[in-house]
């Protein structure tokens, strides 16, 4: 929904207090905590199908009157150095709040991230052998947005849509921009950073710039983005929700990947992305 201003679509979403609740469960999983949202709310019809969504950092219920073809759960945890996992609370700051390490300690959340989900993935069919087939959906938001562009090769043909909030598939220029250099000075646009070789990166970058993106990260980072623009599954559905006036994660950076118009005001999940994404869910599985 178009607005004036950013302001037009304050507040964040968060859920009303007369909102259902699912049953909320817990598994450990190779020794990761994970949630299981709507599990014990299923009734005991035999079935041999399940849709799973996968919640990286992102808890929501949706519920709509219309009857499904399956059952549906939803499934979360705590990602790396966060909630109940958290080991050191300086590495989940950035640059800006004094963390030196932030390109290095982001990525390596991400990756670690992707993992553990990777792991549920395989994991959790024989924790629930009632069902037979299982028909995975990630949505990720922010950092968890970041972490399901990842996923999609790191879990090949595990999933069957993916929804993405304020996240990034070329964090190597999105992290560069983070990090003040203009490009500018390459003859490139600031969302193709990603395409300049860190030999000519290292010659205008300052020592400290070096310090903050040393090679070995840059090259990790430049695979991990070359895997999600080149391997990202084409034929799987994808929604995105990128905020018109999001600072932090700007939509410029994900224009390529951009289906549709969508307008919100910075980092946040905003209810309109939240009402767009129970939407689109839900009708993944509808009769």
């Amino acid at each position: 929904m178009p607005a004036e201003s950013s302001a037009a679509l304050e507040p964040r979403f968060a859920l009303p207090p007369t909102t259902p609740r699912s049953s909320k469960s817990s598994l450990v999983v190779g020794g990761v905590q994970i949630y299981l949202y709507g599990l014990e709310d299923l009734d005991d019809l035999p079935s041999d199908d399940i849709a799973v969504l996968y919640l990286a950092h992102n808890r929501t219920r949706t519920t709509d009157g219309g009857r499904k073809r399956m059952p549906m759960i939803a499934v979360t945890m705590n990602m790396r150095n966060h909630g109940d996992r958290e080991i050191d609370q300086r590495a989940n700051q950035t640059w800006s709040n004094g963390n030196k390490n932030h390109g290095i300690d982001l990525m390596s959340m991400i990756s670690g991230s992707a993992q553990d989900f990777k792991l549920i993935l395989d994991y959790l069919p024989a924790y629930l052998p009632r069902f037979r087939n299982f028909h995975n959906t990630m949505l990720g938001v922010s950092l968890g947005g970041h972490t399901a562009w990842r996923m999609a090769s790191v879990a090949p043909g595990q999933f069957e849509a993916f929804a993405i909030v304020v996240g990034c598939p070329s964090l190597t220029s999105l992290l560069l921009s983070r990090l003040g250099l203009d490009a500018a000075t390459f003859g490139v646009d600031q969302d193709e950073l990603d395409k300049v070789p860190y030999d000519k990166l290292e010659k205008v970058m300052s020592e400290e710039q070096r310090r903050r993106w040393p090679r070995a990260l840059a090259e990790l980072v430049r695979e991990g983005d070359r895997k999600a623009r080149d391997e990202f599954p084409r034929t799987v559905p994808l929604l995105m929700c990128n905020g018109k006036y999001d600072a932090l994660v700007p939509a410029g950076f994900s224009e390529s990947w951009l289906k549709r118009r969508k307008m919100a005001m910075n980092g946040g999940c905003t209810k309109e992305m939240v009402a767009m994404i129970a939407d689109w869910i839900g009708d993944l599985y509808k009769q």
